[in-house]
């Protein structure tokens, strides 16, 4: 998997690390022209997973400059139970997106008791089943590590 550091809106980040729940801005670079091309993915992964009854919202928005006037481009809400390591909300960017500014903002639901932290980048290829079955992905601190799963 290749990773652009410019595209990451979050690397491992947690509640402590980011109370705001917010990314910065990040720019779709020139290989990635919102709306001329065909599906854009992203991959967002929990490291913690969520419990039965546990929920957390992706928002993504869009504007025409870094810290331009923003608007909403999709909004996602994940329910537990999701593993640990597990891929969750989009697997492309929103076919809404047309600006060339991103950022991904996360709200966390009732009852989050959760450990764990997110991973969110915009990323070459779609990561969905290009792996055995028996392996995921994770990224930590962007060291790739493959974890066996039962």
């Amino acid at each position: 998997m290749i990773i652009d550091s410019n595209l990451v809106f979050f690397d491992n980040v947690t509640k402590a690390d980011n109370a705001s729940g917010k990314s910065d801005w990040v720019p779709l670079t020139g290989f990635l022209n919102p709306g001329q091309v065909g599906p854009i993915p992203i991959h967002i992964c929990l490291s913690g997973g969520l419990k039965s009854g546990e929920s957390l919202t992706f928002t993504l928005k869009q504007a025409d400059s870094k810290n331009g006037s923003e608007e909403e481009a999709g909004s996602m809400t994940i329910k537990g139970p999701v593993r640990a390591g597990g891929t969750v909300a989009w697997r492309v960017i929103p076919r809404g997106v047309t600006k060339p500014w991103m950022k991904l903002e996360l709200t966390e639901g009732s009852g989050l008791t959760s450990t764990g932290s997110v991973f969110a980048a915009i990323v070459r290829e779609d990561l969905t089943g290009s792996y055995q079955d028996n392996t995921d992905l994770l990224i930590d601190k962007g060291k790739p590590q493959y974890q066996a799963t039962a």
